[in-house]
C-alpha cells in the first residue's frame, strides 16, 4: 500500500541560542495557513507540527511526504504550492525535491 501524504512543518524553537529556528520565523502561523488551505481544497492530507528537520538555518522548513520534497525559507506566498504538492500524486509531484534529501 502506498504511503499516505502528509505535510510536516518544523516548529522547532531554540531558546537562548544564537542560531535561528523555524518557530522564530513564523512556522506556527504557517502550519495553520497550510491546514486552512488544505481544508478549503477539500483535502484530507494532515499537517503535523514536527521538531527540527535540520533546516532551521533556511527555515521555516516544510516537508511533504511521501518523497523527498523539502521546502526551505517558506512564506505565506508558498502555501499554494505546498498544498498542490501535498494533493497531487500522493504528495510528491509539483515541486523540486531538495537535493540533500535524495
Amino acid at each position: 500500500m502506498p504511503a499516505k501524504p502528509e505535510v510536516m512543518v518544523c516548529v522547532n524553537r531554540r531558546f537562548g541560542g544564537t542560531k535561528p529556528s523555524c518557530a522564530e520565523r513564523g512556522s506556527l502561523a504557517l502550519a495553520s495557513a497550510i491546514e486552512a488551505a488544505l481544508r478549503a481544497a477539500g483535502s484530507p492530507v494532515p499537517v503535523t507540527r514536527s521538531v527540527c528537520q535540520n533546516a532551521c538555518e533556511q527555515g521555516p522548513a516544510v516537508r511533504v511526504l511521501p518523497g523527498p520534497v523539502l521546502f526551505r525559507a517558506v512564506s505565506a506566498d508558498d502555501v499554494a504550492q505546498i498544498v498542490a504538492t501535498a494533493i497531487v500524486a500522493g504528495g510528491g509531484a509539483g515541486a523540486v525535491p531538495d537535493s540533500a534529501d535524495q
